[in-house]
């Protein structure tokens, strides 16, 4: 861009200088002591020839123009050429002044535009809790090298000035929701995530301890210990002063804590909620406070007894469960009339067998129905005495019937692969 503007600018130059030159060209002529000369020359190659009877150029011959040729004095000639020089040097120093104002307001405006993007960027953080817009503006500077690093550092003042805000007793749970947020996300700088968890880690807890100073003005030590001792714990080895004052406002309120403590849990054992009293004292037992130690050894011994207990039950009442399922699964007389009787039975095994006799001179038969008492198998169909000792086939796992009649008689029979009588 400023070549062509050099150019342009040493064209107009010289176009002035040809007109003015054109324009006053005898009184120059005579003032600088000009020689002129007519000469003879090629308008093709431009060869120029001192004879001016020659027609035709020697070296293309092509026809010649007779013109004037104008020769400076050596004088002039340096004079013309300090004076193109002073002139190049003057539109070079124009360009560059030209060029020099234009980079330092292009870098003034960008400076300006920096500072007033990073100022809104602590302004987002201080009073608007708007991260997203806060990250929008780092990504609008991503050619930046120090931008992304100022615009944080003035995320931490200003997230500095609101936790020391919730320091001094303000409430603030934009801020605490904010830096829960954000640790929560991905950020890919470690260094950066460091801080924000840092910073959320001192938010919260200081304005833990603001809760808990509310529940110590309504008297709800039990409460304000509790929120106190989860402050003493996610801060150690991390802030001590924050664990100190949590420390020493736990061991004001300690022994009115350890009181309502005792109550609750004492209140859940008069109402034989042992479980729930065993957990009300489970954290408070390792503090020194004899009387939570044997309320809750007691109650444990409690839960303890009544888990036996209902261990025992729930024994018993499964030994009684499998024993009737058993007991539904063993043999079963369902008709027993004048010379017929049918068993319903369950089989135990596939193989079905039944021995024993019948004595008398009647009609005896034995037959198996299957579970819908359609006939499956004819085991005995005898008349006057006979002695059993027969099996079938059958299916485990499922209910059969068996069926026995006779006639003038009398039988005696035992069998296998059911669940027995």
């Amino acid at each position: 861009m400023e070549v062509l503007l050099v150019s342009i600018i040493a064209f107009i130059i010289i176009c002035v200088i040809v007109y003015l030159f054109d324009k006053n060209k005898e009184k120059l002529i005579e003032k600088f002591e000009i020689e002129k000369k007519e000469i003879m020359r090629c308008p093709v190659c431009f060869k120029e020839y001192d004879d001016l009877k020659l027609k035709e150029c020697s070296n293309c011959e092509s026809y010649l123009d007779k013109t004037t040729k104008y020769i400076l004095p050596d004088k002039l000639k340096k004079q013309i050429i300090s004076i193109i020089f002073i002139i190049i040097i003057i539109a070079i120093v124009v360009i560059g002044g030209y060029y020099g104002i234009s980079k330092y307001i292009e870098e003034k405006e960008r400076l300006e535009k920096y500072d007033n993007d990073i100022s809104t960027c602590y302004d987002l953080i201080k009073n608007k809790s708007d991260y997203e817009e806060f990250s929008n503006i780092i990504e609008k500077h991503k050619n930046e090298e120090n931008f992304e690093e100022d615009a944080y550092k003035h995320f931490y003042i200003a997230v500095d000035e609101r936790i020391e805000n919730i320091k001094n007793g303000s409430e603030d749970k934009e801020l605490v929701d904010m830096l829960h947020d954000i640790k929560s996300s991905k950020l890919d700088d470690d260094e950066i995530k460091n801080k924000i968890d840092e910073k959320y880690l001192l938010a919260k807890s200081y304005s833990n301890l603001n809760s808990a100073n509310k529940y110590i003005e309504s008297q709800n030590y039990k409460s304000a210990f509790d929120l106190l001792q989860e402050i003493i714990n996610s801060n150690k080895n991390k802030n001590q002063e924050i664990v100190n004052i949590a420390t020493n406002k736990q061991n004001e309120i300690k022994d009115k804590a350890f009181e309502q403590i005792i109550n609750e849990a004492q209140t859940q054992i008069n109402n034989q909620d042992y479980s729930s009293a065993q957990k009300s004292l489970q954290n408070y037992k390792d503090l020194g406070n004899q009387t939570i130690l044997d309320m809750y050894n007691n109650v444990t011994n409690e839960v303890n007894r009544i888990e036996v207990e209902r261990k025992a039950k729930e024994a018993e009442e499964e030994r009684k469960r499998k024993q009737a399922e058993i007991d539904a699964k063993k043999d079963k007389i369902i008709v027993d009339t004048d010379g017929k009787r049918i068993y319903k039975v369950y089989m135990a095994s596939n193989k079905f067998s039944i021995t024993g006799n019948f004595k008398g001179n009647g009609h005896f038969s034995v037959k198996l129905l299957d579970d819908n008492q359609d006939f499956y198998d004819l085991l005995v169909n005898e008349i006057g005495d006979y002695v059993v000792n027969t099996s079938t086939d059958v299916v485990k796992g499922n209910y059969y019937y068996l069926q026995i009649e006779c006639t003038r008689g009398t039988w005696n029979l035992s069998w296998s692969g059911t669940y027995g009588s």
